[in-house]
């Protein structure tokens, strides 16, 4: 680790801290973020949905009609 000479004089405060971890956060603003991208989000809402749907319909065609496999060791 390195350390941290003193030398200027400066302090790191709490308050600093705090002012960059809602920077951070994005607490710092009274309006929260706007999404930058909705598209990417609509099309991750939609390619989960339909992989959800994919698989519930897989597993109701499955019940309906089921195969038996036999395994026989030689």
């Amino acid at each position: 680790m390195a350390e941290r000479s003193s030398d200027d004089g400066t302090r790191i405060s709490v308050a600093d801290l705090e002012e960059s971890f809602s920077r951070l956060t994005g607490e710092s603003d009274e309006n929260p973020a706007p999404i930058q991208r909705p598209g990417i989000v609509v099309g991750a809402v939609a390619a989960s949905a339909l992989l959800v749907a994919a698989f519930l319909l897989g597993r109701r065609l499955g019940r309906k009609r089921s195969t038996f496999v036999e395994i026989v060791r030689v």
